[in-house]
């Protein structure tokens, strides 16, 4: 698990994720899959999926640890949008200023980023904060290849399976055609039931 300290430096230099809103999103709600509503984008960083999320017509609130992720997400925000940048911890049993459910959830690469206890609770924040018909967006880097034939310096990520574990109970789970299976990274879009 990286630490806060090390995002705070990333955000201050250079976050290798930083960039536009992630291309599955994009299509998911560019070809209407994904319709607008009140969206949280869980460990928001500089706000990219945040801000086209609201551009889009989407209510959102934006959560993360990072007070400089937060910081780079507010100044990144045209004006003519209104977005609620909090801080939070994801594995709390609440999170300040966060209430009700949402219609849409986001994480990109945050409960991968969870080991044990840590990663039951962020999954507690995802039931908590979602509804019946809730859509949960998941991206992760996913432990399907075993570990000496990875290339380069991936992180571990969910076991396969683990989705099922964490939100099988509550979600029907499909895993989206890309990233492609076998490429160590996968991305799930829940529907809650």
């Amino acid at each position: 698990m990286v630490g806060r300290r090390a995002y705070n430096f990333m955000y201050r230099t250079w976050a290798p994720w930083e960039g536009g809103a992630r291309s599955e999103l994009v299509h998911l709600v560019t070809s209407g899959r994904i319709k607008p509503g009140r969206a949280i984008d869980l460990g928001c960083g500089s706000g990219a999926n945040s801000i086209f999320l609201a551009e889009h017509g989407f209510d959102v609130t934006g959560v993360d640890f990072s007070p400089v992720g937060l910081e780079k997400a507010r100044r990144a925000t045209p004006p003519s949008l209104s977005i609620e940048w909090l801080p939070g911890d994801l594995t709390a049993t609440s999170i300040p200023g966060v209430s009700g459910t949402f219609d849409l959830l986001v994480d990109y690469s945050v409960l991968d980023d969870l080991r044990g206890p840590a990663q039951d609770a962020m999954a507690a924040t995802v039931h908590r904060l979602s509804h019946p018909g809730s859509v949960f967006l998941m991206w992760c880097f996913y432990d399907e290849i075993l570990w000496w034939k990875r290339r380069g310096g991936r992180f571990p990520g969910l076991a396969e399976g683990d989705e099922q574990r964490l939100f099988g109970a509550s979600f029907e789970i499909e895993r989206l055609a890309e990233p492609a299976h076998g490429s160590g990274f996968a991305c799930f879009l829940m529907k809650r039931l």
